[in-house]
C-alpha cells in the first residue's frame, strides 16, 4: 500500500481505480503469506516442530517485507520493480559509481528495516491471539472473504484491460510481481463490445509526459509533403532477401537504399508495430493505452491534410492496433475478410493499386500503410509451392526439434517469401505507372524476424528470444527525389522511423530527444543499450550484440549474440543508469 504514495497517479484514480488497487493489495499479500505458510509452516507443524515453525515462518515473512520495503525505494528510482539488472549491479565491482552510500544513510536504512522486521515478528503473537479467538465459521468467513477480494481484483483488471480503462491500468505496475487475469480475446470471441471510457475528467497530467516539450511546428505552407509508403511484410527474415527467394525486392535494395543492419524493437508484432508508429519503446505499451495518447506522427500527418489509407491482411483490432495508433483516422479500414492470408495479402495489394488514380488525382499528399501477412500464416495454394523444394504444405509445429533439418520448413517460408516478393514488386511498378513513385517515401521492412533454428538452441518462428533471427530485418528506403543508391551497414531501429519522417520532412524542429527514442536513420553513431520486448519481459542489445534479457521473473540472462551464455558478466553501472534513466524519461517523476 506504501507504494503509491505521491506516485503520479494519485490524482487518476476514481473509486474503481482505488477498489482495484486496494483489493489486489490485499489478495497479492494473501496469497504470498499462504504460499510461506504452505512452505515454511504446515510441515514442521505437522511434524509436532511448532517452534521451528514458527520461527522460519516469521522469518520468511520478515525477509518478504525486508525485500518488499527495499523495492519499494528501488521502484521510486527506476519505476520498476528488483529484478536481475539491479541484482547485477550492486553486485558488481563499480556499484559506487552510482549508489554513494553516506554512513547517516545507512544508518536511517538499517533503523527502518528493524523497524520492519520488529513489525513482522510483533503481528505473530497477535495473529495468534486472534485465531485463537474466532470460531470456525470465523475462520471460514475470513477464508471467503479473502477469496471473493481475490476474484474482485481479477473481476475489476478484466474489465479495465479490455475496455483500457486508465485507474486500473496505471496501477498494476505498483504491486510488484501481480499479474492479474485479463481476458480480452475471450470477451471479443464472446461478441462483447467494447466502451469508450473516457479519460478528460480525471485529474492530474497522467503517467506520461509525451512529448516532452510541445511541438515546434515549421508552417505547412513552407513544406514539400512526399506521399509516405509503408509496406511493412509480418516476419520477414533478411535470410530470405536473396535474388533466388525474393529477385524483385533484391534488386530494388541494390537500387535504392538499403539498410542491412536493420533491427525492430521487438519480436512479435504487437510491439513492434508500436514502436515503429510512436517511436517510443514498446516498455510503454500500458501507460501509453492507459492515457489513450495517438501517435505524435499520425496527428501530425493528419493535421497536414494527408490521406490516410490503412490496408490490413490480418485485423487491426487485435491487437487492437485501431485503438493504440488509429484512434484518430477517419474511415479506418479494419479488416479484410477473406480466408486465407494469401488471398488477403493479394486482395489488400490489389486495393491499393485500385485507389491509386484517386490517389494521384485529389492532388493532396497520401499515407499508405500496407501490411501483408503471408510470411506469417503459411498458407499458400499447394501450386505455389514448387519454387523451393522439399517444402511442407502447411507449419507443422508439432514436429519441430533441435536435431530435424529445417530444410523443408525453410523452403516453406521462402515459397512464402517469393510470393509477397511479387506482391510487392506489383505495387512497386503502378506507384511508378501513375508517376507517384518519385515523389513517395517508401520503406519497405518487416515488423520482426523469423527463425529456423539457426542458433542450434530449438528456437523455431519469434517471440521466443532477442537475437538477430528474430530481430533482425531488411529494410529498403526510397527517398523522393532522391537518386543515390547506397548500402548501409551501421545499426538503425524501428525507433528511427518517426524521428525520419517528422524531422526531415513533416517540418518538426524539436531535438529528437522530446519525442522519440530513436535517431535519423542517416546518424551512424551506435545504437547502445537498444530496447527490445515489452515492460513484463524485454532484454538490452549491447556492445557486440551481447544480450541482456530481463525474464518475466525477474532474473536476467546474459547471452552472446548466438545466445550462448555469458558467464560472470558484470554490467557497467554508469551506463546502466543512464540508459534506464533515458528509457524512462517519458514517465511523469
Amino acid at each position: 500500500m506504501f507504494y503509491i504514495k505521491g506516485d503520479v497517479i494519485v490524482p487518476m484514480l476514481d473509486l474503481s481505480g482505488w477498489i482495484f488497487f486496494v483489493t489486489s493489495c490485499i489478495s497479492h499479500s494473501a496469497i504470498l503469506l499462504l504460499a510461506l505458510w504452505l512452505i515454511f509452516f504446515l510441515p514442521l507443524a505437522l511434524l509436532k516442530k511448532e517452534r521451528w515453525a514458527v520461527g522460519l515462518f516469521v522469518g520468511a515473512v520478515s525477509i518478504l517485507a525486508t525485500m518488499a520495503f527495499i523495492n519499494m525505494q528501488v521502484y521510486k528510482i527506476y519505476r520498476f520493480h528488483i529484478n536481475g539488472f539491479i541484482i547485477n549491479m550492486i553486485t558488481g565491482p563499480n556499484a559506487g559509481d552510482i549508489f554513494d552510500f553516506s554512513p547517516y544513510l545507512y544508518l536511517t536504512e538499517g533503523l527502518s528495516l528493524l523497524i520492519v522486521i520488529g513489525i513482522c515478528i510483533a503481528l505473530w503473537p497477535a495473529a495468534k491471539w486472534f485465531s485463537q479467538r474466532i470460531r470456525k465459521k470465523g475462520v471460514t468467513i475470513l477464508i471467503a472473504t479473502l477469496v471473493g477480494i481475490t476474484l474482485i481484483a481479477n473481476g475489476i483488471h478484466v474489465y479495465g484491460s479490455f475496455v483500457a480503462k486508465p485507474s486500473i491500468l496505471q496501477s498494476v505496475r505498483l504491486v510488484p510481481y501481480y499479474f492479474p487475469l485479463s481476458a480480452s480475446s475471450l470477451m471479443e470471441s464472446l461478441g462483447v463490445e467494447r466502451e469508450v471510457v473516457e479519460v478528460s475528467g480525471m485529474s492530474g497530467e497522467g503517467e506520461m509526459r509525451y512529448p516532452l516539450h510541445p511541438l515546434q511546428k515549421q508552417d505547412s505552407t513552407q513544406l514539400e509533403l512526399p506521399n509516405i509508403v509503408v509496406i511493412l511484410i509480418d516476419s520477414w527474415s533478411r535470410q530470405s532477401l536473396t535474388p533466388e527467394c525474393m529477385p524483385n525486392m533484391w534488386q530494388l535494395a541494390h537500387e535504392e537504399q538499403w539498410y542491412k543492419n536493420h533491427v525492430s524493437c521487438g519480436n512479435g508484432t504487437s510491439f513492434s508495430v508500436f514502436g515503429m508508429f510512436t517511436g517510443l519503446q514498446p516498455y510503454y505499451w500500458t501507460a501509453y493505452q492507459s492515457a489513450r495518447l495517438s501517435p505524435l506522427l499520425v496527428d501530425r500527418l493528419l493535421e497536414l491534410g494527408y490521406d490516410f489509407r490503412v490496408y490490413p491482411s490480418a485485423g487491426l483490432q487485435s491487437p487492437p492496433f485501431d485503438r493504440l495508433l488509429f484512434q484518430h483516422v477517419p474511415n479506418l479500414r479494419l479488416d479484410t475478410p477473406l480466408p486465407t492470408s494469401y488471398e488477403r495479402d493479394l486482395r489488400i495489394k490489389d486495393d491499393f493499386i485500385a485507389d491509386m488514380p484517386q490517389l494521384k488525382a485529389q492532388k493532396r499528399p497520401f499515407f499508405t500503410f500496407i501490411f501483408f501477412d503471408l510470411l506469417h500464416a503459411y498458407s499458400l495454394p499447394k501450386e505455389l509451392l514448387n519454387r523451393f523444394q522439399p517444402s511442407w504444405e502447411y507449419g507443422r509445429f508439432d514436429e519441430l526439434h533441435n536435431d530435424m533439418d529445417p530444410t523443408p520448413f525453410w523452403n516453406l517460408y521462402r515459397n512464402s517469401a517469393y510470393q509477397t516478393d511479387k506482391m510487392v514488386h506489383e505495387v512497386i511498378t503502378n506507384l511508378k505507372k501513375q508517376g507517384l513513385y518519385d515523389n513517395s517515401l517508401v520503406f519497405i521492412t518487416g515488423d520482426h524476424a523469423q527463425e529456423y533454428n539457426e542458433n542450434h538452441k530449438n528456437y523455431w518462428g519469434h517471440n521466443s528470444n532477442f537475437s538477430q533471427y528474430q530481430i533482425g530485418v531488411p529494410l529498403i528506403v526510397h527517398q523522393p527525389d532522391h537518386d543515390t543508391t547506397a548500402v548501409y551497414t551501421h545499426r538503425t531501429t524501428h525507433y528511427d522511423f518517426v524521428p525520419t519522417i517528422m524531422h526531415n520532412y513533416l517540418g518538426i524542429k524539436n531535438p529528437l530527444e522530446d519525442y522519440t527514442a530513436g535517431r535519423l536513420l542517416s546518424d551512424k553513431t551506435p545504437r547502445l543499450w537498444h530496447f527490445v520486448g515489452n515492460e513484463l519481459r524485454y532484454a538490452f542489445i549491447v556492445e557486440g550484440d551481447t544480450i541482456l534479457t530481463k525474464e518475466g521473473a525477474g532474473y536476467i540472462e546474459v547471452t552472446d549474440s548466438k545466445l550462448n551464455p555469458v558467464d560472470n558478466y558484470r554490467i557497467r553501472p554508469k551506463e546502466f543508469d543512464k540508459a534506464i534513466k533515458d528509457l524512462n524519461r517519458f514517465f511523469n517523476q
